[in-house]
C-alpha cells in the first residue's frame, strides 16, 4: 500500500479512501485505535509489532484508526467508518522520535523505519509507520532481559520457533545471493555492439519470482512507454521472450528491458565526443542517466505492485581511453579536464535499497564513486545534505 509514495505525502483523503473501501487488515497492514502506552508493556508491544513486519514481508502500521467489533466485542480487522479518525496528540513528532529510539535501542539488526504523523480534521493525527521487508532478517527484540523473534501470519503476530529462525537465515541469504547473481548475470549477457562505449544499469527485487510482472497489464505498459533516459518521447515497447524491451535515446544500441521476474536493466550509449583528437566525456551524464533510470524503475514497480527491497548496480564499459571534462565555473561553455580512464570494464558495487522512493539517497553513493573514478572527491550534483541540485533535472 502506497509503495510509490512517501508517508509524508499521504493525506486524510487517502486514509478515508481505505476506510470507505473497507480495506481489511492483512499481513502487511495493521490498524490501532490508540498509541502504545508509555509503560514497559506498551514499549514491548510496539517493538514486537514493528519487528513482526520486518520478519515477515514488511508492512504499515496505522495508529489512530479504529476497527469494527463483532458481537463478542472482538476486533474484526475492518476499519470503523463511524469512529472518529485520528488522535489528539500535542506533539506527534516527539512520539515518533520516541518510537524510533526504542527501535534503535531494542531491535537487532538495525532496522530503518519511515514514519509520519498524517494530519486529519480537528487538529488530530494518524501516526503511520512503514517497516521495510528487511534484507537483514531475522530481527530480534531485546526487552527487559528477554529476547523475542516475532513474525506475522495473516492478521496475527506470533513467535517464531528455532526451526523457522534457521530457515529464515538461510532463505534470506539465498535470496540475496540469487538476486545479485541474476543482476550481474544480466550485465554479462549484454554484449558490446560496435565500437560504442556504454553504461549498463540494473535493478532487481531481492524477493523476485517468475512472472512477478504482468507485462500485459495496461499500467505496466504505460510506465514502460514513458521509460526514457534523455528524451521525453513516448515509445511503444516490444514484447520479447523475457518480457518487454523499449528503445531509448533514439539510438540503435540503447534500450531498457523489463523482465517478467522483476529485473529491469538498461544499456545506454555514453555521450562521448572527440575534440582535438581526444575522446571526452562528462561524468555528470552518469548521474543524470542513473537518476532517471531509478525514477522510472520506481514507476514500473509501483504499477506492478512490487515492493522492495531492491538491489542496484551498474557497469561502465568504455571502448577507448576517455578524458573527463567538468564545467570550470567561469562561463557556461568553459570546461576543464579531469582524470583519464582507459578502455575496459568498470563494475560498481551492488547497492541495497529498501525502496526507490528516495532516489537521491539511493543513487548518491554510486554517483560519488563514478566521479571518484575521474579524480573527483564526490559528485558535484548533490548539495551538502545529499539532495540533487543539478539545474534542469
Amino acid at each position: 500500500m502506497w509503495e510509490d509514495r512517501r508517508l509524508k505525502d499521504i493525506t486524510e483523503a487517502d486514509l478515508r479512501q481505505i476506510i470507505d473501501a473497507q480495506l481489511e487488515e492483512h499481513i502487511e497492514l495493521e490498524y490501532k485505535s490508540a498509541l502504545y502506552s508509555g509503560n514497559d508493556q506498551g514499549s514491548k508491544e510496539s517493538l514486537l509489532d514493528i519487528c513482526m513486519f520486518a520478519n515477515s514481508g514488511g508492512g504499515i502500521l496505522l495508529i489512530g484508526i479504529s476497527e469494527q467489533r463483532d458481537a463478542n466485542g472482538q476486533p474484526t480487522g475492518l476499519p470503523d467508518p463511524n469512529a472518529q479518525l485520528g488522535l489528539e496528540i500535542p506533539n506527534p513528532e516527539a512520539v515518533l522520535l520516541a518510537y524510533d529510539a526504542r527501535v534503535i535501542a531494542n531491535i537487532q539488526e538495525r532496522l530503518p523505519l519511515e514514519s509520519h504523523p498524517i494530519p486529519v480534521v480537528n487538529n488530530r493525527h494518524v501516526v503511520a509507520i512503514r517497516v521495510p521487508n528487511s534484507m537483514s532478517k531475522p530481527h530480534r527484540v531485546s526487552h527487559q532481559g528477554h529476547v523475542y523473534f516475532p513474525s506475522r501470519r495473516e492478521r496475527q503476530r506470533y513467535e517464531m520457533d528455532v526451526r523457522e529462525i534457521k530457515e529464515m537465515v538461510m532463505r534470506t541469504a539465498s535470496r540475496l545471493e540469487e538476486a545479485q547473481s541474476r543482476l550481474m548475470g544480466s550485465f554479462q549477457g549484454m554484449e558490446r555492439q560496435g565500437a560504442i562505449s556504454d553504461l549498463l544499469i540494473g535493478v532487481i527485487p531481492v524477493f523476485r519470482q517468475n512472472f512477478m510482472i504482468e507485462i500485459q497489464k495496461p499500467e505496466v505498459l504505460q510506465t514502460v512507454c514513458r521509460f526514457h533516459l534523455g528524451n521525453g518521447n513516448f515509445v511503444q515497447p516490444e514484447f520479447t521472450f523475457d518480457g518487454l524491451q523499449r528503445q531509448i535515446l533514439d539510438q540503435q544500441f540503447s534500450f531498457v528491458q523489463v523482465h517478467r521476474d522483476g529485473l529491469v536493466v538498461a544499456k545506454v550509449q555514453l555521450p562521448v565526443r572527440v575534440q582535438g583528437g581526444v575522446s571526452q566525456f562528462s561524468p555528470t551524464a552518469i548521474d543524470i542517466l542513473l537518476r532517471s533510470f531509478v525514477g522510472h524503475c520506481s514507476e514500473v514497480y509501483s504499477s506492478a505492485a512490487i515492493n522492495g527491497p531492491f538491489l542496484l548496480s551498474m557497469i561502465l564499459r568504455p571502448v577507448e581511453a576517455i578524458q573527463s571534462v567538468y564545467p570550470s565555473g567561469r562561463g557556461p561553455f568553459d570546461e576543464h579536464g579531469g582524470r583519464r580512464i582507459n578502455a575496459g570494464v568498470y563494475p560498481f558495487p551492488v547497492m541495497e535499497a529498501d525502496n526507490l522512493n528516495e532516489i537521491d539517497k539511493v543513487i548518491h553513493p554510486l554517483c560519488d564513486q563514478a566521479h571518484q573514478m575521474f579524480g573527483r572527491r564526490s559528485s558535484p550534483n548533490f548539495n551538502a545534505d545529499g539532495v540533487w541540485n543539478l539545474r534542469g533535472h
